[in-house]
């Protein structure tokens, strides 16, 4: 077809569907009604009484704002009771875990597509009739939480607080905010029951001891130890932290070059020769100046070349060879806006090989007098940039460290971290050559290291000659993921759980894993296989505790499981772990564990809150009542944001294979992870950027802003979930908003027009319809329902929702709207018993599919179908709202596959494709000014009977009028003869169907406008066609 003539086909596609969709009753039907009175022509009116219009209290609005709450309860609590009770035989529950969202503030967007999801897909498992366990949770210790508790207290006068008064106060904001997100998520439809019985919160009491004795089994594998070592360290929250806990953002630094001065050992002073008479500075490159008082060693790169070079002013500097050349472009002295000279050309006047220098000395003005430092060489030195010479800070790096402690320098030398909990400079030693210098690194004390400290470090480096160059860069820094702020690396005496040991066994567990997206499985699988340890202690009151005392005198750990089991026994007696706070010490020693005299403390550290969560699918098992390590995974799915790869997924995982051992499943069977929520232009969710917006303003509407967010409701909103990719980000708009709403509404209108058909037809009363007797289009559109529903089911299981509603919004529009319902309206309204039977059967069984191919993804429309379909006559009331059904109960009925016709479907497409170019001539026809409706015309077709399509034609050559939406259509084998049944005496249009031998001519049609039907089938004017005649017949 050439574009212009389908363009034309679209356009009046458009037209008809738009029609449909605005209002089915008062288009297909109501017209009949409403033209009978134009005129005042009683022969016309006295008709309407005969035809069958449709009808319904099926609302055209949802008005869901306030309709929605009235089925809500039969879809939601009612219902998960109902399936727990009836469903489930001798299958396994289909479980899906809850991620625990944080119990702290409102919720957002974020929070209503991962609800939904998991509502989706819990809802698909009731239809095909297993029962599904949903315990949601709430993550409830942490940090934000006890820091809104402390700054209320403040807020209410209180100055300073004891542990217990903290973790008091922190339980009431943690309970508080639970409830608050608890009343929202029931806003979202979800289908559970909400009860505390069924939900769990890390803050309880039983869940808190399921996770301490998930510690216990960890100490029982030697999985858990105590080290002084560099970790992440977060001084706005001063803790430290886990890498679950780091974000990434762009920062500023000082990238710095700087001189220490080179004492060569006797080796390399036989190698320098005559040079070991002159001062040599070996050019270190740091972009932590402020680590520089925790300097322990300068590494290099063993088998690199390094040189020495001469500079114009006759300075010698050692560096890298390959970095030779860079170095000379070095900007002197600090960055500032006042144009630098570069270091120049560099002359080099001898080489040496790395290893050489392995053992010599080196000083700086920063340095005690009696301290000795020396050169070593690691691994992870590069000559790709910098200098080739590395400052080692043992305390504030990981490598540093790792290498410090493999060379053994560990426990000859120890580290030292001049940084306290504050991220300040906090020094126990002398740092500096000289008493002017020692006074000055003095004056640091108290400074941020991060801040105003590094500022200062530089004047003092530029002032005693240590700086050479300096240069501010922007790059990605670690961040803390609750306060968005710069974090450090800090030796600090922390708790951790041995990842090294269980690594194989965790890879193994993942293999069996089925990750939506793909590529979920590459991202987790690398970042576990990164992690030797996990840091899981944090330095704040609000948490489980850390169960373990420490000898007073010696400062030695007693951790074995014999006392943490004693410790937990401990606090069960008292019925908290807030004992942990108010005994004394040595009540947490075991008795086999006391010695008389001997002394005992507790530090106070809490366990990390991945730890907390990780450890849910303990409780989970518990609830399920089955065993702690079961051979198969907990849970049939976790569905989470892509973030929790780093978060959730990741310690539910090592939690599990710590505590189960070689040969566990992991947690999960599935793992599903979703993208964030954006506006529409990619952006995320910022209050700063002013783009947020909350699920109330689409759920209830904005008052202030009507117009813009009018009530929507739960659906709609639902819907916009459903149709979203979700493994990417998900963008919602207003205008997003809008045109999901429209599809809603679409919907909606379609199932209107068949309950209003249907409306009272119990289904049981509906003869069965045999494919032998089914009129072409009844069998088609059955036929593409039975491909809708298998499509769909398949979807649903691949959780590919947006297939789901492509699909459902495609056979709405294409096979009912603008095909099968605008055919039959003729028929149901004005037809005899006879020839609705079959549509009837059609219509019952297509809403009744449907319906339950939307319902998972929109329960509210569901219901209302369904309340309706059973015959209501208005919405339940207040009594009948706790005891309706709920439409899942009916589960999922498959469209029998005696429907599955592929052959019939290219029949029926191919004349499909003959009726949009009827279409398009019936707009050439309208154009003329021939007719205003395709009813008062006669089609001729011209179709060679060796053409393929002859038979089809043929074969269904009464059913074509119908279908092509005209009075009489004829067709012609030879075209002599077409053109010989052209009337002269009256018009016509003829087109040439492109690339075939095809020809349609369109003609008035030759009979008069019948006045019940007015179908252009009367032989007078003004008197009913035979059909008509008969249907009034007695």
């Amino acid at each position: 077809m050439d574009v212009p003539r389908r363009m034309m086909r679209l356009r009046w596609l458009s037209r008809r569907t738009e029609a449909l969709y605005i209002s089915p009753l008062r288009t297909l039907g109501a017209s009949y009604a409403t033209a009978a009175k134009k005129g005042g022509k009683k022969e016309q009116g006295k008709y309407q009484a005969t035809l069958r219009l449709p009808q319904t209290p099926f609302s055209l609005r949802a008005f869901a704002k306030d309709r929605e709450p009235r089925f809500r309860k039969a879809t939601t609590e009612n219902l998960y009771e109902w399936q727990r009770r009836h469903l489930g035989g001798d299958q396994r529950d289909f479980v899906l875990h809850d991620g625990p969202p944080y119990a702290n503030g409102s919720l957002h967007m974020g929070h209503a597509l991962n609800k939904i999801l998991k509502d989706i897909i819990l809802r698909f498992q009731v239809l095909q009739g297993r029962r599904v366990h949903y315990m949601p949770g709430w993550d409830c210790h942490g940090l934000p939480i006890e820091i809104k508790a402390v700054a209320e207290a403040r807020a209410q006068g209180q100055t300073s607080m004891t542990p217990t008064q903290i973790r008091d106060t922190a339980r009431k904001v943690a309970l508080r905010e639970l409830d608050n997100q608890r009343e929202m998520f029931k806003q979202f439809g979800i289908m559970t029951d909400w009860s505390d019985s069924n939900c769990y919160r890390t803050l309880s009491f039983s869940y808190e001891l399921a996770q301490l004795r998930l510690f216990a089994k960890c100490v029982e594998r030697g999985l858990i130890y105590e080290r002084f070592r560099p970790v992440y360290w977060s001084p706005s929250t001063q803790t430290a932290l886990a890498e679950a806990e780091i974000e990434y953002d762009e920062h500023v630094s000082h990238s710095v070059y700087l001189r220490f001065r080179l004492e060569p050992s006797t080796s390399l002073r036989t190698l320098l020769g005559t040079l070991a008479e002159e001062p040599i500075s070996m050019v270190v490159w740091t972009t932590t100046p402020w680590s520089l008082f925790g300097n322990m060693a300068l590494t290099i790169k063993a088998d690199a070349v390094y040189s020495i070079v001469r500079t114009s002013t006759n300075e010698l500097l050692l560096v890298a060879q390959d970095l030779v050349s860079s170095l000379s472009s070095v900007s002197l002295g600090r960055d500032t806006k006042a144009p630098r000279t570069h270091l120049g050309a560099l002359d080099e006047v001898l080489t040496l090989p790395g290893t050489a220098l392995v053992g010599s000395t080196y000083r700086y003005p920063f340095m005690a007098p009696d301290a000795v430092r020396y050169i070593t060489a690691a691994d992870f030195v590069t000559t790709e940039s910098g200098t080739g010479i590395v400052h080692s800070a043992p305390a504030h790096g990981q490598e540093d460290y790792e290498a410090w402690r493999d060379s053994g320098c560990l426990e000859s030398y120890g580290i030292t971290s001049p940084v306290d909990h504050r991220g300040a400079f906090a020094f126990d030693s002398k740092h500096g050559a000289t008493p002017a210098i020692q006074d000055d690194i003095q004056s640091l004390e108290g400074l941020l290291a991060l801040e105003e400290g590094t500022k200062k470090v530089l004047e003092l480096l530029d002032k005693y000659g240590i700086l050479l160059g300096e240069q501010l860069y922007t790059h990605s820094y670690p961040i803390d993921w609750r306060t968005k702020k710069p974090i450090l690396t800090r030796a600090t005496a922390q708790w951790f759980a041995d990842l090294s040991q269980t690594l194989p066994d965790t890879n193994a567990a993942l293999r069996d894993v089925h990750f939506v997206p793909p590529t979920g499985e590459h991202r987790l699988h690398s970042l576990v296989s990164r992690r030797s340890e996990w840091c899981i202690s944090r330095q704040r009151a609000w948490g489980v505790p850390i169960p373990v005392v420490y000898d007073a005198e010696t400062h030695t750990p007693l951790v074995s499981v014999d006392n943490v089991e004693h410790i937990i026994d401990v606090m069960a007696s008292h019925g908290s772990t807030d004992a942990w706070w108010t005994l004394d010490a040595e009540a947490f020693v075991a008795p086999a564990h006391r010695v008389p005299g001997k002394s005992w403390y507790i530090k106070g550290d809490t366990l990390d809150v991945w730890f907390d969560s990780g450890s849910s699918w303990a409780v989970l098992q518990q609830a399920l009542g089955e065993p702690l390590c079961t051979s198969e995974p907990c849970a049939d799915v976790y569905l989470e944001g892509s973030d929790q790869h780093r978060g959730w997924f990741q310690s539910s995982l090592l939690t599990r294979v710590a505590v189960c051992g070689h040969g566990t499943k992991a947690p999960y069977a599935n793992l599903v992870t979703h993208g964030f929520v954006v506006d529409e232009s990619g952006r995320k969710m910022s209050k700063s950027i002013g783009n947020v917006i909350a699920p109330e303003a689409f759920l209830q509407g904005d008052p202030k802003k009507p117009k813009e967010f009018p009530a929507l409701g739960t659906d709609v909103l639902r819907w916009w979930v459903a149709k979203a990719d979700y493994t990417k980000d998900i963008p919602i708009s207003t205008l997003i908003m809008k045109h999901v709403s429209d599809e809603v509404r679409k919907l909606r209108n379609t199932a209107r027009f068949m309950l209003a058909n249907l409306n009272d037809l119990p289904r049981e009363s509906i003869p069965p319809l045999s494919p032998s007797t089914a009129s072409l289009m009844d069998r088609y559109t059955m036929h593409e329902l039975y491909k809708l529903e298998r499509t769909c089911r398949e979807a649903y299981r691949q959780f590919d929702f947006a297939q789901v509603t492509r699909s459902l919004l495609e056979f709405a529009t294409k096979t009912l709207s603008s095909l099968y319902l605008d055919i039959v309206k003729d028929p149901l309204y004005a037809g005899s018993e006879a020839d609705r039977q079959g549509i009837l059967y059609v219509l019952d069984h297509v809403l009744h599919t449907m319906t339950t191919l939307l319902a998972p993804i929109l329960p509210h429309l569901a219901e209302d179908i369904a309340w309706y379909r059973r015959g209501a006559q208005a919405d339940p009331t207040p009594a009948e709202m706790e005891t309706m059904p709920s439409f899942f109960q009916q589960g999922w009925r498959p469209v029998d596959v005696v429907w599955h016709d592929p052959a019939l479907e290219a029949q029926a497409q191919a004349l499909l494709r003959m009726r949009s170019d009827i279409f398009v001539l019936m707009t050439h026809c309208q154009k003329a000014g021939h007719i205003k409706a395709s009813s008062e015309t006669a089609v001729d077709i011209y179709l060679p009977s060796s053409h393929p399509l002859w038979a089809v034609c043929e074969a269904h050559q009464a059913q074509l009028p119908d279908l092509f939406q005209v009075s009489h259509v004829r067709l012609f084998p030879e075209e002599a003869a077409f053109h010989a049944h052209l009337r002269a005496d009256r018009w016509s249009q003829s087109l040439t169907i492109h690339n075939t031998p095809i020809q349609l001519r369109m003609q008035a049609s030759p009979q008069h406008k019948c006045p019940r039907c007015w179908k252009y089938h009367s032989d007078q004017p003004e008197t009913l066609c035979a059909r008509c005649d008969a249907v009034l017949s007695p």
